[in-house]
């Protein structure tokens, strides 16, 4: 483990320009633009990263591209990822994408919920009155 001043200590060199920066968890420099930190993106994704096929499932979301959304998030929950099961919840909520299902949307929130995601026990406790 870095203790405080060893990691101020870098990330002052970071800043400076003495040290690259680097992404705190593959220790590959950081993406200067927005174009490569997409590729890096789509990269962790197809490396079956659920945190990354969350974030590429939210997007696609966002974008009106809910098919995708719903493949990148299936998979990111069935990886044991918290935000795509609450996503999922979210769009059997809605019915964008796929139909309506109030079970499918508590399954959804529950696995969240036991994974420690916030809203999700919160809306739990809203079906559960």
């Amino acid at each position: 483990m870095i203790c405080n001043g060893c990691n101020y200590a870098n990330r002052m060199r970071e800043l400076e320009g003495n040290v690259q920066q680097k992404c705190p968890f593959c220790r590959h420099p950081r993406a200067k633009s927005q174009k490569e930190a997409e590729r890096d993106l789509m990269k962790r994704a197809e490396a079956n990263d659920p945190v990354y096929m969350s974030q590429v499932g939210v997007r696609c979301y966002q974008e009106g591209d809910y098919k995708g959304a719903f493949g990148y998030l299936t998979k990111a929950a069935g990886l044991g990822d918290a935000v795509a099961h609450f996503q999922l919840s979210c769009m059997y909520y809605d019915g964008k994408g796929v139909q309506k299902d109030k079970k499918k949307e508590v399954y959804h929130l529950e696995q969240a919920a036991i994974r420690g995601h916030l809203r999700a026990r919160h809306n739990l406790g809203f079906i559960e009155k």
